[in-house]
């Protein structure tokens, strides 16, 4: 029976009961209706609340990466491109200790004695002491004098003074000249050569500066060119320096070279590499391409042997920079940050054409209002500055951690890398050997990075070179 029978009168039933039977009714009624009202109100509420959160969620660059290939096939060309650039580095910043190495025995040159062999000359002119030849002091007599009396031998009571005339050189070590050996950058000008370096660095503090604003001001592409060009115009002049203070002025302008003109490519390739292949990328461009270059380098120098050729011969390729702009593209995330969201969009359907992917018309539009919303805020909050950085306390904290880091990481490197000669072995080889463990070290994180975590494995690898490190004091000299 329907309901609405039940509720109909029937003679049995009083007036009172009619009047609370069909009171009921609309009393029910209304109490589901309300009850469905306001399920539905709440219902439309809730996906107002989602949508409105859907769209102030940011549609961002990493969002379109999936849709276009996070390595796809040019993502994998650029990847490649990445080699001449890792060879600049390596070339930039290792050539200076090829260029001012110095043979490890050298002693006064004699002109009087210049007809009588190496080992005559030696017995008669330099003192010796410890079993060996000085390398900085000779017998003040006449030696012309000497010779007319047949003496061969030195008298080791004769006055002994400073070298007066220059130094020879034995090359079987080095068997080359090198800018040291041909200014004679020893003995009391052998701290000529550290000089020299400490003044490269002074470069890259500046390059670091000026060429990480070209590359925020202008773009990674003309950093990236700007900082190759001084590089090699610093190198080639090297070549041609004949005094302390020119050679230094060179090495400062291949200083600013130094990082940066990997850096940029380093980065600009990352910024279009999915966030599941940045790991891989990182690591392995630097344990391929920077291992193997290093690597080279000393059989670079021991195959041309002379100095000056290695100048140009390891700074000459970085003209190839000038190419850049004609085959790798301009950061799209840097554009963005410009305001430049169309030009972007141009070079991510680039990649979507080389990749051969297909992405709707409606994401990059999505993409654009995200991007010109996010421009618009930060134009509205466009205050900060570097020092924002140690404003509040973690920031601060983060920014000291990573400056005393970094600072020790830098030192125990390069201290390892020109102590490579104190081991009394073939500078060459343990300096090929040394470079050579770069890349199972690069291969090992690039598997255990995103397993792991970045914060431990830090610390360990740290820890272990420390150790090492110390171990390596205890090391007697040519063992």
């Amino acid at each position: 029976m329907p309901p609405q029978e039940k509720n109909v009168p029937g003679p049995e039933t009083d007036n009172n009961e009619k009047s609370t039977s069909y009171e009921m009714v609309p009393t029910l009624t209304a109490s589901y209706s309300n009850k469905a009202f306001t399920v539905d109100a709440q219902n439309d509420s809730d996906r107002k609340k989602s949508d409105k959160v859907k769209d102030e969620t940011p549609f961002e660059f990493d969002d379109l990466l999936p849709h276009i290939g996070e390595f796809g096939i040019y993502q994998k060309l650029l990847f490649l491109m990445m080699i001449p650039f890792a060879f600049f580095v390596a070339w930039v910043y290792f050539t200076q200790i090829f260029i001012t190495i110095n043979p490890e025995e050298h002693w006064c040159w004699i002109p009087e004695l210049e007809n009588l062999t190496v080992e005559d000359r030696k017995l008669l002119a330099i003192p010796q002491s410890n079993g060996g030849f000085d390398k900085c002091s000779m017998y003040n007599i006449n030696f012309t004098d000497i010779l007319h009396q047949g003496i061969k031998i030195a008298d080791s009571s004769w006055e002994k003074v400073p070298c007066k005339n220059g130094w020879e050189y034995n090359f079987t070590d080095v068997p080359y000249k090198t800018i040291a050996s041909d200014l004679d950058w020893v003995c009391d000008q052998a701290t000529l050569p550290t000089l020299a370096q400490a003044i490269f660095f002074g470069g890259a503090i500046l390059g670091g500066l000026v060429f990480g604003w070209v590359a925020d001001r202008y773009g990674r592409i003309p950093a990236l060119v700007g900082t190759n060009m001084v590089g090699f115009i610093g190198g080639i002049a090297t070549a041609f320096c004949t005094t302390f203070w020119t050679f230094s002025l060179c090495r400062f302008l291949v200083g600013m070279a130094f990082d940066n003109c990997f850096t940029m490519m380093y980065i600009l390739v990352l910024e279009y590499v999915g966030p599941r292949w940045r790991t891989f990328v990182a690591n392995m461009s630097i344990a391929i391409f920077f291992t193997f270059a290093a690597s080279v380098l000393p059989w670079i120098a021991l195959a041309v042997a002379d100095w000056k050729m290695l100048c140009i011969a390891t700074s000459a390729p970085l003209i190839i920079s000038l190419l850049t702009p004609w085959f790798v593209p301009e950061s799209a995330r840097w554009l963005v940050s410009q305001g430049k969201v169309e030009k972007a969009i141009r070079i991510l359907r680039k990649f979507e054409k080389i990749n051969k992917t297909k992405i709707e018309e409606s994401l990059y539009k999505e993409f654009e209002v995200s991007c010109t919303k996010a421009l618009n805020e930060e134009e509205s909050n466009k205050n900060y500055s570097v020092l924002d950085l140690f404003r509040t306390p973690r920031l601060r904290k983060i920014m000291l951690l990573l400056i005393v880091i970094w600072m020790a990481i830098s030192l125990t490197f390069d201290g390892h890398v020109r102590n490579v000669g104190s081991l009394g072995l073939d500078i060459f080889l343990t300096f090929t050997i040394a470079s050579v463990t770069e890349f199972p070290a690069d291969t090992f994180l690039t598997f255990v990075l995103d397993l792991w975590g970045r914060r431990w494995l830090a610390f360990g690898s740290m820890v272990i070179s420390g150790i090492f490190s110390l171990l390596a004091t205890a090391v007697p000299y040519g063992k």
